[in-house]
C-alpha cells in the first residue's frame, strides 16, 4: 500500500474580481441613450433620493420639476417657434420627386436615407456622415452609388441640398447651373472669405496674391484660375452672380426627420476646432493641441436627450437608499468621463482626420488606445463597437466611434516597420486608390489591378495584388474588364 506524505505549502494568488456595482457601471457605459434614459427614469423613480432637474426631449410645462420648469415670459419665442407649421418638408418636397424616378431598390433606400439625413438648412454637415448610411450587408450601396446619389439629390429642386454646408451649396448650385465664371467658381470653392470685405478691387488683390503665393511652391498644380485676367471688371461681374444664388435653398420649407426605418444615432461626443494655440494637451478639459498651428480641438461630452438629475434635499431617505443614489450618479459620470477620456485620445491620434476630413485615418487599433490611456481593452471595445456605435460629431458629419479605427499596411521599406512613418491605414489606402481611378480620363478608366499595385508602390505603400483587388470591391468598383 502505498505511503502518502501531508506537506504544508503556501501560495499566493491573485483573483480579481468585479464588485456588482462595477458591473453595474461598465452596463451603463455600453447603453445607447434611449436605453439609459429609460434606465434613469426606472431608478429615480424607485429611489426617493434621485429627482429630475430637466430633461431635454420633454417641454416645460407647469411645475412638473420644482424650481425649473415655470413658465416665464421670456418663454414666448420659443413657443412660437414650436407651434406646427404647416408648410410642406423639405423631407417631402424632395421625396416626391424620387418616387418618381426609376431606381433600383438599393439606390432608392439609401437616397431615401440621404433625404432624412438632412438639417433645418437642407445640409448633412450636422447629421450623420453619408459614409455611415450604407448598408455594408446589401454589396451594391457603395461609395459609388452614394456619390451618385448625393449628385442626383443636389439636382433636385431646390438645387443646392445635401451639400456639407451652404458655403458648399452655393458652390453646387453654380457648377449645376454651368454658366458661372471661373473666378465666380474659384471664390464659391473654399475662398469665401476673400468677400470680407465684398469690395471688388479688395478682392481681386487677395485673388492675386493667393496664386502668386500658390504658384511659388513646388510641384503646384495648375488652377483653372490661372488664364483668367483678374481685374475689378471680372471679379465685380463674379460678385454679381454670387448674389443671384441661394444662400438657403431650404428656407421655404420644413423640416422633417421622422422616418422609422432610420435609427438615430447616439452622439455622445463632439469635436470642434478652435482658434489659439497650445502648447500641450489637456485632456482634463477636452482640449487637444496641434502642433505648429495657431488652433486646437475642443472634444466635448454630448448628454444629448438625456435627463439631468441631482440629491433630492427635501426627500426623507435612508442612509441605503443615499448611497446608491450617490453611486448611480458616480455611474453616470463614469460613462461621461470614461467616453470624453476616450473621445481625447481618438482626436489626438487622429488629428490628421479632424484637420482635413475623412480619407486621412492614422492606423489605430482598439488595444492601441487602451495602452496609451491604460484602461481595460473591453472598456475601449464597449463604447467603439461596431454594433450599437456612439457617434462623433466632427465639421464633416457624425462619425461612428469605430470609424477611427483601421488595420495598417507598410508604407515604406524602413527597418523600423512599426514606426508610425512607415504605416498607411486601410481606409487611407482606399482613398488614394478610388482617388488614382477617379483622376483617369473618362476613356481610360481601365487600370487593372496589377496597375493600381504598382501605382501604389510607387506612392511608397507595399501591398499586394489580391490586396488590392479586395479593397477595390469593398469600394463598389468593378475589375478593368468590367468599368
Amino acid at each position: 500500500m502505498a505511503d502518502f506524505d501531508l506537506t504544508q505549502r503556501q501560495s499566493q494568488v491573485q483573483v480579481q474580481k468585479l464588485s456588482q456595482n462595477l458591473v453595474y457601471g461598465l452596463k451603463i457605459l455600453q447603453m445607447p441613450t434611449k436605453e439609459l434614459r429609460s434606465e434613469i427614469y426606472k431608478v429615480v423613480n424607485e429611489n426617493p433620493a434621485l429627482e429630475i432637474v430637466r430633461d431635454p426631449a420633454v417641454r416645460k410645462q407647469g411645475s412638473e420639476w420644482e424650481g425649473e420648469a415655470q413658465f416665464k415670459s421670456q418663454d414666448y419665442q420659443a413657443l412660437l417657434e414650436s407651434r406646427e407649421d404647416n408648410r410642406e418638408s423639405l423631407q417631402q418636397h424632395l421625396m416626391h420627386q424620387l418616387n418618381s424616378m426609376r431606381l433600383s431598390p438599393d439606390e432608392y433606400e439609401l437616397s431615401q436615407k440621404l433625404i432624412y439625413n438632412l438639417d433645418k438648412n437642407g445640409c448633412y454637415g450636422s447629421m450623420r456622415a453619408p459614409e455611415t448610411l450604407l448598408d455594408k450587408s446589401r454589396p451594391l450601396q457603395n461609395r459609388v452609388m452614394l456619390e451618385r446619389c448625393i449628385s442626383r439629390i443636389q439636382s433636385m429642386d431646390p438645387v443646392g441640398t445635401c451639400c456639407r454646408t451652404l458655403e458648399e451649396s452655393l458652390f453646387i448650385q453654380a457648377k449645376i447651373a454651368g454658366d458661372a465664371s471661373p473666378v465666380a467658381l474659384f471664390l464659391l470653392d473654399g475662398h469665401l472669405d476673400f468677400l470680407n470685405p465684398p469690395e471688388a478691387e479688395k478682392v481681386a488683390k487677395k485673388i492675386k496674391a493667393f496664386l502668386s503665393d500658390w504658384h511659388s511652391k513646388k510641384f503646384a498644380k495648375a488652377l483653372p484660375i490661372d488664364d483668367e485676367k483678374i481685374n475689378v471688371h471680372t471679379v465685380t461681374e463674379a460678385l454679381h452672380y454670387i448674389l443671384r444664388l441661394n444662400p438657403h435653398p431650404a428656407s421655404e420649407y420644413s423640416w422633417e426627420t421622422s422616418l422609422s426605418e432610420i435609427s438615430q444615432p447616439d452622439i455622445v461626443l463632439t469635436v470642434t476646432k478652435e482658434a489659439g494655440h497650445l502648447p500641450a494637451d489637456d485632456f482634463s478639459h477636452g482640449k487637444i493641441a496641434v502642433p505648429k498651428k495657431d488652433f486646437h480641438f475642443q472634444v466635448k461630452y454630448a448628454s444629448g436627450l438625456l435627463p439631468e438629475i441631482r440629491l433630492n434635499q427635501t426627500a426623507i431617505s435612508g442612509k441605503k437608499t443615499l448611497e446608491a443614489a450617490k453611486q448611480f450618479i458616480n455611474n453616470l459620470l463614469f460613462r461621461q468621463n470614461t467616453i470624453a477620456l476616450q473621445g481625447c485620445a481618438i482626436v489626438k491620434h487622429q488629428l490628421d482626420f479632424f484637420e482635413k476630413g475623412p480619407g486621412n485615418i492614422t492606423p489605430l487599433t482598439r488595444k492601441q488606445l487602451a495602452d496609451f490611456l491604460g484602461i481595460h481593452l473591453s472598456t475601449v471595445s464597449r463604447m467603439t463597437a461596431k454594433k450599437n456605435s456612439k457617434y462623433i460629431q466632427t465639421e464633416f458629419g457624425l462619425f461612428p466611434a469605430s470609424y477611427f479605427f483601421s488595420s495598417a499596411l507598410a508604407r515604406t521599406a524602413d527597418e523600423n516597420k512599426n514606426s508610425a512613418s512607415s504605416l498607411i491605414s486601410a481606409e487611407a489606402v482606399k482613398s488614394k486608390m478610388y482617388e488614382i481611378i477617379s483622376s483617369q480620363p473618362q476613356d481610360d478608366k481601365k487600370l487593372s489591378d496589377n496597375e493600381l499595385t504598382k501605382l501604389l508602390n510607387e506612392e511608397g505603400i507595399k501591398i499586394a495584388r489580391r490586396t488590392v483587388a479586395k479593397y477595390r470591391a469593398q469600394l463598389g468598383l468593378q475589375n478593368s474588364f468590367r468599368r
